[in-house]
């Protein structure tokens, strides 16, 4: 009896221990968390979800949908230890949530399953009241400490200013970006420039850095400027601009266990950041048309303040001797987009274009600069020729009028070829004329091999087509020159030509994010790459494009039902993967990546 009993007692403490050992192998933490329960609207989440345990491969949790709010993934973190001889591991997924409206809203309930076993995390209740005050920075760096004053500043914030909202097409303006920051970075920001369609951008260097107080606290001012030319009038708006950083949080160090800190890697807290997403506030800029009173016929879209000049290298040449003609035009506006002012018929000279060259300036964050075209000029025989002034135009944005420039004429002095001398015959005796030579044959005025096929050289098919071929390489170059001159001047049929191409690179930057943990940026950057698209087509401002307004405008161009719809249809899958998140692997977004390749070849179709 008593063997029994130990042998019962045995068995126990065996399936006890068994039990605990398996109970402590499936320990795994589960939980939800944000950094704030009460923001205001113009105010962002930070959503954590953690899972930490005795496990080795722990899977990315599949969000529930969150229509409230503008989903952002942040990153992830891991960590590794080792306590009591056992291996645990944690895994937090970052996300930043962006409120879309005000009320009340309840992020549910996660779930996530390892071995057979569901977890679940607590719903959280997010309040979302009205907008808060934001410190609004002035236009200049203030040299006086003011008075601090009680209101809230926050540690972090961007800001975008242009230095008019009122210009006309091809007027430079100024577009500024400002951050401001009051607390140390965790790592070097990700900085996304707005989106900038309707306009011509240039890069101002060099960035300015100082500091700067803002209702009594100082920051530290990182500041870029870039150029924009409008290129077509009307309402145009400069998009939102974002930076993604993360900031020292010694609190994210320390839970609400104060014993846990014991098991943490004290090196862990120079190792995380809190991630922080700024945004911009997109920008409308008037853009007015340039007027057609006054203006010249030779006026090609050149805005500014230029001066022409145009010299030869020499006056005086040998007929079929080379000169070569230089134009230039320097001054203050777009410098790159200004066009050659065209020659006269030079009846006395074959012309051929030599090319041209730039020297571009950015002082004082103005674009200006030179331009200069070459032309070689071959006279045609000895003479004395002018070559008349020539002309170029542009619209003076100080008198608000066309001006017309004029070189100085060129006189052009073509002397005689030393080559070419006076012709002398050489005397003949007269016993010579009658003699008949005996080295040559007679001329034949019908050659045998011509009678042989048929008939004389100049009708033959072939010959006549090698002729031609001169005349149609001319006519491509021609063409392909006013192509050229086209693409520099009227951007509508630049961004025409060009969609298609950059539509092209949108997408091959987009299949280079194809990875679950960067699924957002994946759907976000191909739903860009489809509403630049439609904007270059239309000639319309890519960014606040509706889908709405995309209908109605394919169908005013009269593009298929069918087409429209599968754009339409395209978008909206792209915002339901971005901000109701579910399920899916890297072979649907392939999928998904190659239908939109199709819809846009089949598009292209209908608006060329």
């Amino acid at each position: 009896m008593m063997k029994v009993k130990v042998s019962v007692l045995v068995a126990l403490i065996l399936l006890t221990a068994c039990l605990t050992a398996q109970s402590e192998a499936k320990d795994i933490h589960f939980e939800a968390s944000v950094d704030r329960t009460q923001v205001t609207i113009d105010q962002q989440i930070t959503f954590t979800v953690s899972v930490s345990g005795d496990v080795q491969n722990i899977p990315q949790p599949t969000l529930p949908e969150l229509n409230e709010f503008a989903v952002y993934s942040a990153g992830r973190n891991q960590q590794f230890s080792l306590v009591n001889g056992k291996v645990f591991s944690s895994v937090a997924f970052n996300y930043i949530l962006v409120p879309k409206s005000q009320g009340k809203f309840t992020i549910p309930s996660l779930q996530l399953t390892l071995d057979g076993t569901t977890y679940k995390t607590q719903p959280i209740v997010i309040t979302v009241s009205g907008e808060g005050e934001e410190p609004q920075a002035p236009s200049e760096p203030e040299t006086k400490q003011p008075v601090a004053t009680e209101k809230k500043t926050a540690d972090l914030f961007i800001q975008t200013v242009v230095d008019k909202d009122k210009a006309y097409v091809n007027e430079q303006i100024t577009l500024t970006f400002k951050f401001y920051q009051g607390v140390r970075l965790f790592s070097n920001p990700e900085y996304s420039p707005p989106t900038l369609t309707g306009f011509w951008v240039e890069d101002l260097p060099p960035q300015k850095q100082y500091y700067q107080t803002v209702n009594g606290r100082q920051y530290f001012v990182s500041e870029v400027k870039t150029a924009l030319f409008p290129t077509a009038s009307g309402k145009q708006t400069i998009g939102e601009a974002t930076l993604k950083c993360s900031i020292e949080d010694l609190r994210s160090f320390f839970d609400r266990d104060p014993f846990s800190i014991l098991d943490r890697d004290w090196m862990d807290m120079f190792k995380q950041g809190k991630p922080r997403l700024l945004k911009s506030k997109p920008i409308n800029v008037e853009v007015l048309p340039l007027p057609d009173q006054g203006k010249p016929a030779d006026f090609k879209g050149s805005v500014g303040d230029f001066a022409m000049k145009a010299s030869v290298d020499k006056k005086k040449v040998e007929a079929g001797q080379p000169i070569t003609m230089k134009i230039r035009i320097s001054g203050q506006g777009n410098i790159k987009s200004v066009s050659e002012p065209v020659l006269p018929q030079l009846e006395n000279f074959r012309v051929y274009s030599s090319g041209s060259s730039e020297n571009i300036s950015k002082q004082n964050y103005t674009l200006q600069g030179t331009k200069t075209y070459e032309e070689v000029l071959i006279p045609k025989e000895p003479g004395k020729y002018t070559i008349p002034p020539l002309t170029f135009s542009y619209f003076d944005l100080k008198t608000k009028e066309y001006k017309t420039l004029k070189s100085d004429p060129t006189v052009i002095t073509a002397l005689p070829s030393a080559e070419s001398g006076p012709f002398t015959a050489t005397p003949i005796s007269k016993s010579e004329i009658g003699a008949v030579p005996k080295d040559i044959r007679h001329i034949k005025t019908v050659p045998e091999a011509l009678e042989k096929q048929g008939g004389s050289l100049y009708k033959n098919p072939i010959f006549l087509i090698m002729q031609l071929l001169p005349l149609a390489a001319l006519v491509f170059a021609l063409s392909y020159k006013r192509h050229q001159e086209k693409l520099n001047s009227d951007v509508a049929y630049a961004r025409l030509r060009k969609s298609h191409k950059l539509a092209k690179k949108r997408l091959s930057q987009a299949e280079r994010l194809l990875s679950i943990d960067r699924k957002n940026e994946f759907y976000s950057e191909i739903a860009k790459a489809i509403t630049l698209y439609i904007g270059d087509k239309l000639n319309k401002p890519g960014f606040g494009l509706t889908k709405d307004q995309i209908r109605s405008e394919l169908i005013r161009k009269g593009v298929e039902r069918v087409r429209i719809d599968d754009i339409i249809g395209l978008l909206e899958d792209c915002d339901y993967a971005r901000f109701a998140p579910t399920s899916c692997g890297i072979e649907e977004m392939k999928g998904f990546l190659e239908s939109v390749e199709k819809a846009i070849v089949k598009l292209e179709k209908c608006l060329s």
